[in-house]
């Protein structure tokens, strides 16, 4: 079960970076699925004790991934990319919360 969230969370992660990583655009769909798939983590680890390590590196680069990406992008696009990182870094504070 673990492993699970774990591949949904890293596709949901690749699946919304990737494309900004190689400057193809900004896909609404794929945040909010990202979105989604931290919330389900946040669900699923309620209560234990320990995060697992694959999960807390893929949360842990969102952020900056993020981040990097903003700069590809002129400034209008830009700043959409930088409140999608705060949206995220929100989301992920919230499911570990």
């Amino acid at each position: 079960m673990e492993t699970d969230v774990v591949g949904r969370l890293e596709e949901a992660a690749d699946r919304f970076v990737t494309p900004l990583r190689m400057n193809e655009g900004f896909d609404e769909q794929a945040l909010h699925r990202l979105h989604a798939e931290i919330d389900r983590c946040g669900t699923e680890w309620r209560g234990a004790t320990h995060v697992p390590k694959r999960a807390a590196l893929i949360l842990a680069e969102l952020s900056p991934a993020l981040q990097a990406c903003a700069w590809l992008y002129e400034e209008g696009m830009r700043q959409r990319i930088q409140e999608a990182g705060v949206m995220v870094s929100e989301a992920v504070i919230a499911a570990l919360d």
